[in-house]
């Protein structure tokens, strides 16, 4: 069972194939929001290193953001379009929920920042999630005595925020990552159920302020 992955949310284009539970290529291009220029070179790189035709792959994962609006779009406009032309099975997962998978707490926070005062939050506890687009005091309103892990890309002003509203009640640790795990953000992908190509949307980080109004 061979699955293409395909993460264009971040400033990194990362282009994975996993075979059943092994990574058998993965590259990270540094493309910084120019990512239409790279990702289908870097398939075609990924499938010429495997020895693979596209016709062997079986599953695309895509994450769908929150992201940049070009990268996000690249992104999942080529795994909508490959997944429908060759009718492969097409999975995504939000860049939120890969994130909470790297690591284990009672309460795990995901955070992709907007501006100072707004984030897209992922929120896990067990089975249960919830993801949105907070003002940090939301949050901090709501989780009382447990242990927290918040999980970003880069530490920021809305992190620090978080960070210290939450050790209040909690005992908080902030966990920067990196890179994913991706055989667990692929692995997590296909656990769930294939989607329609046509409903896999993007999520774009910026709101405009008439969205931003309504979360107020």
């Amino acid at each position: 069972m061979k699955t293409l992955y395909i993460d264009s949310s971040r400033k990194n284009l990362v282009v994975a194939i996993a075979d059943s539970n092994n990574i058998i290529f993965v590259s990270n291009t540094e493309s910084y929001y120019r990512h239409s220029n790279f990702l289908m070179n870097e398939i075609i790189r990924a499938l010429n290193s495997t020895k693979l035709d596209i016709k062997d792959i079986n599953n695309i994962v895509v994450l769908n953001g929150p992201g940049s609006f070009t990268g996000v779009r690249v992104g999942v406009t080529i795994a909508k379009t490959l997944a429908w032309s060759l009718n492969k099975n097409i999975y995504s997962l939000t860049t939120l929920e890969a994130l909470s998978l790297q690591c284990s707490d009672s309460v795990v926070i995901s955070v992709i920042s907007d501006k100072s005062n707004f984030g897209y939050v992922g929120m896990y506890k067990g089975e249960k999630k919830e993801e949105n687009y907070y003002d940090a005091s939301e949050i901090i309103d709501v989780i009382n005595n447990e242990n927290v892990t918040i999980v970003c890309l880069e530490e920021d002003e809305f992190v620090d925020k978080l960070y210290k509203g939450l050790s209040n009640k909690n005992k908080v640790t902030i966990k920067v990552i990196k890179d994913y795990d991706y055989l667990k953000v692929i692995s997590k992908a296909i656990s769930k159920e294939a989607l329609n190509p046509h409903l896999v949307e993007p999520i774009y980080l910026k709101k405009i302020d008439a969205e931003k109004k309504i979360c107020d």
